[in-house]
């Protein structure tokens, strides 16, 4: 789950820059922040989704046998 929330993290203040540049934000490090703590929380959304995916998977292997 590390790498989805380092990911998510990087993606997350790149757009928030992106924002800023286009004139969405007045200010760029406040953009930056903000999307960093939006990215952080999309990549531990994802990271749980997907070890929830993979239990259940296990499982339902693990009921056929």
């Amino acid at each position: 789950m590390k790498n989805f929330l380092i990911r998510g993290i990087l993606i997350g203040g790149s757009l928030g820059v992106f924002g800023a540049l286009a004139g969405f934000s007045d200010s760029m490090p406040r953009a930056f922040g903000v999307g960093m703590i939006a990215g952080a929380l999309a990549g531990l959304t994802i990271g749980l989704r997907r070890r929830s995916a993979r239990n259940r998977a296990e499982e339902d292997r693990a009921a056929d046998r």
